[in-house]
């Protein structure tokens, strides 16, 4: 694959002693963020501007360059931290270029990942498979939460009992469809849904990121899922951490990390039937259900925010040759 070749502000070998000095205030980061320009409801928009908060705390120059701007000459970054979307992008030579898939694994092949100086994968299970295939450095790196966003603040006039956030992407997704089989009324937000579902359970198309924490604070059992392809590869979901640190209790599909990386205190479920009981468990045991929701959020806000990621990112490279 051809790459991309143009100058930054430092070589290599200037960045990585800048890196190691810690002199970050000379090093300029440009986070690829995958949304196109101006698309500012997109969940990776969000992701970017929590990212570059957290290096900004370290000292460096961060800019979020949208999908437009990702080869603007402009820009002259010192390290490049992509964020995979579903199009691909072309590092540059003389920069540093760190991946960080978050999601989708299908959709990268394995001469893509060895265009990069590090690829970051939100899944252990997947980070371990791609170790043994190509011919860079993979480590894992899970996805994580702002907790300045993501906080616990209820508010009556958005209290559910049983809550789903979420577009459908042209699909009737699963744990919808399963919960509905419930004796269970389900209050969702999201676009798309008046194709698969009565009109009645839809309660708006969109709900401000600023204002999301108090919806998940509020209820009391949110809903999450993964797609097919997150799921078969572990990558467990943004939605988890996010629910958590604002001490949301939360029944998931089945994925092995739900389970381990939040030491029992994400629930799952394996069908309609499965579901149906530990809703009604959970609804008439309130005392175990806040207890695993201040649980996670402990767990969360300990080792899963976004300055947790940042120093692990430093710590690679560092370590690069």
């Amino acid at each position: 694959m051809e790459l991309q070749k143009r100058l930054g502000k430092y070589s290599k070998p200037e960045i990585l002693n800048n890196l190691l000095n810690e002199q970050y205030s000379d090093l300029t980061i440009s986070i690829k963020s995958p949304n196109p320009k101006g698309h500012h409801h997109w969940g990776d928009y969000f992701f970017s501007k929590a990212l570059k908060k957290s290096f900004e705390k370290k000292g460096f120059n961060v800019v979020i360059q949208e999908r437009e701007d990702w080869y603007d000459d402009n820009v002259k970054a010192d390290i490049n931290l992509v964020l995979r979307g579903v199009v691909e992008y072309k590092p540059n030579y003389d920069e540093i270029n760190l991946m960080w898939n978050i999601s989708h694994p299908d959709m990268v092949e394995i001469e893509e990942y060895e265009n990069y100086d590090i690829c970051f994968i939100s899944s252990e299970k997947y980070a371990n498979l791609l170790n043994d295939k190509a011919n860079t450095i993979i480590k894992p790196l899970l996805q994580c939460t702002d907790p300045d966003v993501f906080f616990n603040e209820e508010d009556d006039s958005v209290a559910e009992d049983i809550l789903f956030v979420g577009v459908t992407r042209g699909v009737y997704r699963d744990i919808v469809k399963d919960a509905l089989k419930t004796n269970h009324d389900v209050s969702i937000y999201g676009m798309g849904w008046e194709e698969f579902i009565d009109e009645k359970l839809i309660k708006g198309q969109f709900i401000e990121n600023s204002e999301l924490h108090k919806y998940y604070s509020s209820c009391k059992i949110l809903l999450n899922d993964h797609w097919e392809d997150m799921r078969d590869m572990d990558f467990p979901s943004n939605r988890l951490f996010d629910a958590l640190a604002c001490g949301a209790f939360v029944i998931s599909d089945k994925i092995p990390s739900a389970e381990t990386l939040f030491e029992g205190n994400i629930v799952t479920y394996e069908d309609a039937d499965d579901l149906e009981n530990k809703i009604e468990y959970y609804l008439s045991n309130e005392h175990e259900r806040k207890e695993k929701a201040q649980n996670g959020k402990k767990i969360v806000l300990k080792n899963h925010t976004f300055d947790n990621r940042v120093d692990t990112i430093l710590d690679c490279l560092k370590n690069l040759n």
